[in-house]
């Protein structure tokens, strides 16, 4: 084979192929994503071993941090998304990640737990706002049969920082956590340069909404606008969705937040290890996203939503079978199997959103299935903890294992309704492309 063929078929084929795609936009995102992945990555993975271990906190409590900052996200995420709506995707993103990176800087100077609680607080009050802005962005920008990818490539350059964070994280843990907040903080205030500086505004001109709007015709037909029984089968699909939503993330949220904690105490693994563990996650996104999303293009959301939570089923419940001997291999393929299912469900979540989103509610929309994601985030990480601190040992990972079969057939379900309700081929706006924003280019 020759090298010029190699070359085409190695899995960063499809990665350079919707560099040269996608608007500038979209681009923009992706660089100002690498630089807070990478930034978050430094010390996210180690702060429930941080507080547990540094500053005396239990399992329980290191998730009721972590739950502050998801239960508070809630109400960020909406009014994040009801705000891009209404004054623009690019001054939220540019605001909430400029105070992001503030409060990740003061936890610098925090010494008790207590204290990292309450920065978690404010985080969750204004980190989450510019997630359904930049969602929005994307659906504004790119036609919906390529929203998926342009999605999956920002998951791509967000598990690029995760490659590398994790690891020079744990070699800068031992310097003390102090230096490591105040790198992180730095590193996502670079996103707030890069917006500024080449971020356009995506936000549809009320006259563009209104004539898209306006145009009648069949359902599925460009241009047209689906009937109102149509437009009604999308709320009750979207609002059935949300409590799907929020119990994948309680779940699936556990393997970043509870089992670095189970496995330094039972599975006694040292942190610099867990820290190489964790890029496996990072590389295998970017090895296998885009041609795995490209994959899957075509086939119907609902059904990859449900095999990508019976992977996490699979991985998370393989974790019952594990000992401190095969600790280093087992949690590599936990980690393998998990990451598989993430790259399944994480590039269709907004792209299902926003065909199912009014052109004019697209921000509101993601907002709402923000939030929807934060309440399962904020309440599985506690609860997870208590369970591992009553019952140390398999019990709590059997149960997530079981819930995630569950959840799998609640997405078949779902699948099947929409599949017989929903007119195939029409977005909300009647308009396959979206309305384009401005200056996208």
């Amino acid at each position: 084979m020759s090298i010029d063929r190699r070359w085409r078929r190695s899995p960063l084929t499809p990665l350079r192929a919707t560099l040269a795609e996608f608007p500038r936009v979209v681009l923009v995102l992706a660089a100002g994503d690498l630089l807070a992945s990478f930034g978050f990555s430094l010390f996210f993975p180690f702060l429930t071993i941080y507080l547990v271990q540094s500053l005396g906190a239990s399992a329980a409590e290191a998730g009721l941090v972590i739950a502050a900052y998801s239960l508070f996200s809630v109400v960020s995420g909406m009014a994040g998304g009801w705000l891009a709506d209404r004054v623009g995707r690019r001054p939220v993103l540019i605001g909430s990640v400029s105070m992001t990176a503030a409060l990740v800087v003061s936890m610098a100077l925090v010494s008790e737990a207590w204290h990292v609680g309450l920065v978690m607080v404010l985080l969750g009050c204004v980190d989450p706002a510019f997630l359904p802005a930049a969602r929005a962005a994307v659906a504004d920008s790119v036609e919906e049969a390529r929203r998926p990818r342009a999605f999956a490539l920002l998951g791509v350059v967000n598990a690029i920082g995760w490659i590398a964070g994790p690891v020079i994280g744990a070699g800068l843990s031992s310097f003390g956590y102090p230096l490591l907040f105040g790198i992180s903080g730095v590193l996502i205030g670079s996103y707030t340069v890069v917006a500024v500086r080449w971020l356009p505004e995506t936000r549809p001109a009320r006259s563009a909404v209104e004539d898209g709007l306006s145009v009648t015709g069949a359902a599925g037909r460009q241009g047209a606008q689906p009937p109102d029984d149509a437009a009604a089968a999308r709320r009750r699909v979207f609002v059935a969705f949300l409590p799907l939503l929020a119990v994948t993330h309680a779940l699936t949220f556990l393997w970043v937040t509870t089992l670095p904690i189970f496995a330094a105490t039972t599975l006694r693994l040292a942190t610099p290890v867990w820290g190489v563990l964790f890029g496996i996650n990072g590389l295998l996104i970017v090895l296998f996203q885009m041609r795995i999303s490209s994959a899957a293009e075509h086939r119907a959301k609902p059904v990859l939503m449900a095999t990508a939570t019976l992977l996490y089923a699979a991985g998370l419940g393989f974790v019952v079978l594990l000992e401190p001997a095969t600790a280093v291999a087992g949690l590599a393929a936990t980690i393998a199997l998990v990451t598989v299912g993430e790259m399944l469900i994480m590039p269709v979540v907004p792209a299902f959103i926003a065909e199912l989103s009014p052109v004019e509610r697209r921000g509101t929309y993601q907002g709402i299935a923000l939030a929807a994601s934060s309440v399962g985030s904020g309440v599985g990480p506690p609860v997870a903890g208590l369970v591992l601190d009553l019952a140390p040992g398999p019990t709590l990972w059997t149960a997530v294992a079981a819930l995630l079969v569950a959840v799998s057939l609640g997405f078949v379900l779902l699948g099947r309704y929409a599949a017989r309700h929903l007119p195939l081929g029409a977005t909300p706006s009647g308009d396959p492309a979206g309305i384009p924003g401005r200056a996208l280019r």
